[in-house]
């Protein structure tokens, strides 16, 4: 159990680290948990313009392999923005999202 929760501790910091070169411009990843038992990904984001930070919850990740391409689909996305969550319902939810082929052996390893 111990080895689980260290590799997540490493892969946490590591995705966090990648996802903040995306988006730079629009805030910083203050925290980013994931938790690759249950599948499970939790963020804090501090967006530009606003003092508290945006609490994001995914209940469930799945990545997808389709023809030689990798994807993450993401399930019950709740934020701690009420508008966001009807976003994310209908935009997140349920849709394939392409993975980088620069992070997909990173990928490989939280799977």
């Amino acid at each position: 159990m111990f080895s689980i929760s260290l590799k997540d501790a490493a892969m946490s910091k590591a995705v966090q680290i990648a996802l903040n070169r995306y988006i730079k411009e629009y805030g910083e990843i203050l925290h980013l948990n994931l938790d690759s038992e249950n599948k499970t990904i939790e963020v804090e984001i501090l967006l530009e313009g606003e003092v508290e930070p945006l609490a994001v919850k995914v209940g469930k990740y799945e990545i997808v392999e389709e023809n030689g391409a990798n994807y993450i689909k993401v399930q019950d996305v709740h934020t701690s923005r009420v508008w966001l969550n009807t976003l994310a319902s209908s935009y997140l939810e349920d849709k394939k999202f392409p993975v980088p082929a620069e992070y997909v052996k990173l990928l490989k390893v939280i799977v």
